[in-house]
């Protein structure tokens, strides 16, 4: 990892030595050359016009006419003795010989140089201003630009190479295929993957989780299963060991009948069980309809009436007339009846359904007068198998998967269910809430089992 981040700063370092050796021994010699030149031209042209200037009055001069070309020249002329100057023999013996000549390297700048008819008598021109000697605003317009050139380059190769790398994970989350994962792709991989890895990781560790989760449940479900169908086995296998030859006959159809109660018992097990499972793994498609929920609701209450005929039941709905809900019919009722059973089994006297409509959402409630729900088993009873009293038999209690069958049925409705005291009735109170329309379910064309839910 320091390598990876070691490397590319000593890239950019080498860079920018190289970019500072280009200005310094390509660049600045290149502009001297250039600036210097420039000047030598200027004073050139401006020591040949004086001379020009001279030369028509036989080099006679006074100092209007000096003056004057100091003026149209725009630069100081002097007048010096060549003796006096420090100059070397042969540029003596040019200027001698070219009349004037330019002098780069006067002790205050490049100077311009005209002698006159005596060779003694110099006019001096300048100094001259040497721009070439020290470094500009351009020269650090030109340095700038260079380094960004050279560092955009780099970064853009690094960047390339590091997005060429990471394309193929970036073309990996193309076959990526999980439910309820969304994944917000960009165009730049590393963006791309950053923003998208992290929720890769989460859901995979939250599907880790749930397929932990669901081989506790499997294996609990394996031995609550186990349990229930020890109660009809052992029935049956007593009723066996008593039905021989001598049994008379009375006592044969009551061994008869404890059979057939026996094997009913377990026949109405295995398909609530393989009615949880199908709910529990989203395999049972949802036959949606449009329907009157008060309507539905007061068919519950009847049906559960047959057989708690001792006990109230009060419906309270808004609106009066009832909300039309768009789901599964049958499931919504089987939840209904499971939840309203069991609050009349464990109710005194009444059990209370309460339905209210919101904008696009409905809550049911069911409360009862019964000795309630303890707080630490809430959540529990939503377990299969559970009861809150193991002392009951299945004619009483159940097998434990209505809750868990109801609570099934209200997820795969895109809903939740949960329990609490009731404030009313102190009794239990369970609610539900969820969509008064549903979705089209994408297997809602498919036949529904042979079996049925339950």
């Amino acid at each position: 990892m320091i390598r990876k981040i070691i490397a590319p700063l000593l890239i950019l370092v080498v860079a920018n030595i190289l970019g500072g050796t280009f200005i310094y021994y390509v660049y600045f010699p290149w502009v001297f050359d250039i600036g210097e030149k420039e000047v030598r031209d200027s004073i050139t042209s401006d020591a040949r016009e004086l001379n020009f200037r001279l030369s028509i009055l036989d080099y006679d001069h006074s100092p209007q006419t000096i003056a004057r070309a100091e003026y149209e020249l725009d630069t100081k002329i002097t007048s010096e003795k060549l003796s006096e100057l420090n100059l070397d023999k042969n540029i003596k013996d040019e200027l001698r010989q070219n009349r004037y000549l330019v002098y780069m390297n006067g002790e205050d700048g490049p100077i311009g140089l005209v002698i006159l008819n005596d060779d003694e008598s110099i006019l001096v021109l300048g100094p001259y201003d040497a721009p070439y000697f020290y470094v500009t605003v351009k020269d650090w317009i030109v340095y700038a630009f260079t380094l960004f050139l050279l560092n955009g380059s780099i970064l853009y190769g690094l960047y390339y190479l590091n997005q060429r790398n990471l394309r193929p994970a970036s073309y990996a989350l193309d076959k990526v295929q999980f439910d309820g994962l969304a994944l917000d792709r960009k165009s730049d991989a590393m963006q791309d993957l950053s923003l998208n890895i992290p929720k890769l990781i989460e859901h995979i560790n939250d599907l880790r989780k749930e397929h932990q989760q669901s081989l506790y449940n499997q294996r609990d479900l394996m031995h609550a299963v186990a349990h229930e169908f020890r109660g009809p086995m052992a029935r049956l296998s007593f009723a066996l060991d008593l039905f021989n030859d001598k049994t008379s006959d009375s006592r044969r159809k009551k061994l008869s009948d404890d059979m057939h109660d026996a094997l009913d018992e377990l026949d109405a097990l295995v398909r609530e069980v393989l009615g949880y499972s199908r709910l529990k793994h989203g395999q049972h498609p949802l036959q949606l309809s449009e329907f009157n929920i008060k309507e539905l609701t007061q068919d519950v209450c009847n049906k559960v009436k047959t057989i708690h005929n001792n006990k109230k039941f009060v419906i309270y709905s808004q609106p009066s007339s009832g909300s039309m809900v768009y789901a599964d019919k049958s499931l919504i009722e089987r939840a209904l009846i499971n939840l309203v059973r069991n609050a009349a089994r464990f109710s005194i006297s009444t059990v209370q359904i309460n339905l209210t409509e919101y904008n696009e959402s409905i809550d049911i409630q069911v409360e009862d007068d019964g000795p309630g729900i303890p707080p630490g088993k809430r959540k529990r009873i939503f377990e299969p198998f559970t009861r809150l009293d193991f002392s009951r038999n299945r004619d009483s209690g159940g097998a434990g998967l209505g809750l868990a069958i109801a609570k099934g049925i209200i997820s795969r409705h895109h809903g939740k269910i949960w329990a609490e005291d009731s404030r009313m009735l102190n009794g239990a109170l369970f609610t539900i809430t969820m969509p008064l329309k549903q979705l089209e379910d994408v297997e809602g064309n498919s036949q529904p089992d042979e079996e049925g839910l339950i």
